[in-house]
C-alpha cells in the first residue's frame, strides 16, 4: 500500500509541475503523516539529506562536469568532427555517420549527453540540411546520437549508480563500451539507409590515408583523455574521484597549452556554470537519499521482489518490467534522478533473479539515454530544437527510424548479457 502511495504521489507532483527536488521530498515526507509513521522523526529527514551528499566519492561528479565543460568549449568539437568526417564521410549517409561517430568520440571525453549534442549539433545540423537532409531528421539524429555520451564511459549516470548501489565503477565503465558502440552502429545503419534511399548523401568522397592520419593527430590530445581516465581506473592507479581530478588537470593542459583555444580569464565563468550544474545534481541526490531512507525502512524492495515473483519467476520478465518502468520515468525525469530513485528498488530484486548488478546498471543507463531524446522532457531533444529552430514534435516525428534503432539496441543489451559483460569478464 505504501509503495503504491509513494508512486502515486511522485507521479502527481511531477506532472503537476512541482520542481523535482520538492516532488521527491514531498513523496518521502507525506507517507510519514498519512500512515502515521511516528517512529520516523522529521529530524531524520534533514540528517539523511545532508548525509546523502557528504561521501567524499561524490566529489567525482563536479570534477567530471568541469572536465567535460573544459573539453566541450573551444575547438575540440570541431577537431573531432573533422576526424569523424575523414573516417566516415565517404559512405552513403556519411554526413549522418559523422554526427554519430563524432558524438561517440566526444561522449568518451565529456560524459555529458547535453554537451555532446550542443557541440556536435551547432556545426552539423546546418551542414546536413545544406547537403539535402530533412532538417528535423538532422536535429533528431544529433539529439539521439548525443545520448551515447552517457553510455560510453566516463558516464555520470553510471558513476551515480555505482556509488548508490555499491557497484564497481570500473566494471560499469567497461560494461558500457560495447553497448555504446552498438547504439552508434544502429544509428549509423539508419543514416546509411536514409542517405541511400533519399539520395541526399550518396557518399563517394574518399579520404586519403595521409588526410586521415593528419586529422587523427590533430584530435589525438583530446582522444587521450578517456584513455587516461579509464586506464587509470582499470589499472587501480587512481580511484574514480582521483581520475576526475586528473581529467580536470589534463583538460586544462589540452585546452590552454596544446590547442590554445581557452583562456584562463574564461575559467571563472566556466566554474560558475559547472557549479550550478553540480549543485542541481547534489540537491537531487540529497532528496533521493531521504526517499531511499523511507523505502528501506518500510522494506519496499522486499515488497517489490514479492510482487515480481508473483507475476513470474523468469528474469526475462523482471528485465522487461525494468525497461518499461525506466522508459516511462525517462519521459519525465533526467537520468540522474531516474537512476537514484529506482536503483535502491531494482538492485535487491535483480539479485533475487540472478541478474548481475553491472548488467542492470547498463540496462538502466541505456533506458534513460533513450528518454533523453523522447518527448515531453527529452533534454537533448530540446537542445537540438533550439539549435535547428524546428519544433520538438516536428523533430520527434522524423525520428521514427532512430527510435526503432534505439529500442532494438536496448533489447539486445537487455537480453544478451554478453554484450555488457564480455569486457568485464576479460578484465576482471
Amino acid at each position: 500500500m505504501i509503495l503504491l502511495f509513494i508512486v502515486a504521489v511522485f507521479l502527481v507532483t511531477v506532472f503537476a509541475g512541482i520542481p523535482l527536488v520538492w516532488a521527491i521530498l514531498l513523496t518521502a515526507i507525506l507517507p510519514i503523516f498519512v500512515f502515521d509513521l511516528s517512529g520516523y522523526p522529521l529530524q531524520a529527514v534533514y540528517l539523511n539529506f545532508i548525509g546523502g551528499v557528504e561521501p567524499n566519492h561524490f566529489l567525482a561528479i563536479p570534477l567530471f562536469i568541469v572536465a567535460g565543460e573544459l573539453m566541450s568549449r573551444g575547438g575540440v568539437g570541431l577537431r573531432i568532427i573533422g576526424f569523424a568526417r575523414a573516417a566516415f564521410g565517404f559512405m552513403p549517409g556519411g554526413l549522418g555517420m559523422v554526427v554519430v561517430g563524432a558524438s561517440m568520440i566526444f561522449g568518451g571525453i565529456s560524459g555529458s549527453a547535453i554537451a555532446d549534442s550542443a557541440a556536435i549539433g551547432s556545426v552539423m545540423i546546418k551542414n546536413m540540411a545544406r547537403e539535402g537532409y530533412h532538417r528535423p531528421f538532422a536535429a533528431g539524429l544529433v539529439a539521439a546520437a548525443g545520448t551515447i555520451g552517457i553510455i560510453i564511459p566516463p558516464s555520470i549516470p553510471m558513476l551515480i549508480y555505482g556509488f548508490v548501489g555499491n557497484v564497481s565503477v570500473a566494471d560499469l565503465f567497461l560494461a558500457g563500451m560495447i553497448p555504446g558502440v552498438i547504439f552508434g552502429l544502429f544509428f549509423m545503419g539508419v543514416c546509411y539507409w536514409v542517405g541511400k534511399s533519399t539520395g541526399c548523401d550518396p557518399g563517394g568522397q574518399t579520404t586519403t590515408r595521409g588526410e586521415l592520419w593528419r586529422s587523427f593527430l590533430g584530435t589525438a590530445p583530446a582522444l587521450f583523455m578517456p584513455i587516461l581516465i579509464l586506464g587509470g581506473i582499470f589499472t587501480g592507479w587512481v580511484t574514480p574521484t582521483e581520475a576526475a581530478a586528473l581529467a580536470v588537470v589534463y583538460g586544462l593542459f589540452v585546452t590552454i597549452v596544446v590547442y590554445r583555444d581557452f583562456n584562463l580569464r574564461d575559467l571563472p565563468a566556466l566554474m560558475i556554470d559547472a557549479f550550478v550544474t553540480s549543485a542541481v545534481v547534489m540537491v537531487v541526490i540529497g532528496a533521493t537519499t531521504v526517499l531511499g531512507w523511507i523505502i528501506t525502512l518500510e522494506q519496499l524492495p522486499q515488497v517489490l521482489v514479492a510482487f515480481v515473483q508473483d507475476l513470474s519467476s523468469s528474469p526475462w520478465v523482471f528485465l522487461l518490467l525494468v525497461n518499461i518502468v525506466m522508459l516511462i520515468l525517462g519521459l519525465v525525469l533526467d537520468p540522474v534522478p531516474a537512476i537514484l530513485l529506482t536503483a535502491p528498488l531494482f538492485l535487491p530484486t535483480a539479485q533475487t533473479f540472478g541478474v548481475d548488478p553491472v548488467h542492470l546498471g547498463v540496462i538502466m543507463t541505456c533506458n534513460v539515454a533513450v528518454g533523453l531524446f523522447t518527448p515531453p522532457v527529452g533534454a537533448t531533444l530540446y537542445v537540438a530544437s533550439r539549435i535547428s529552430g524546428d519544433g520538438v514534435l516536428s523533430i520527434a516525428r522524423s525520428m521514427a527510424p532512430l527510435y526503432i534503432a534505439a529500442l532494438s539496441a536496448l533489447l539486445l543489451v537487455t537480453y544478451v548479457p554478453a554484450v555488457s559483460m564480455t569486457m568485464v569478464e576479460i578484465f576482471r
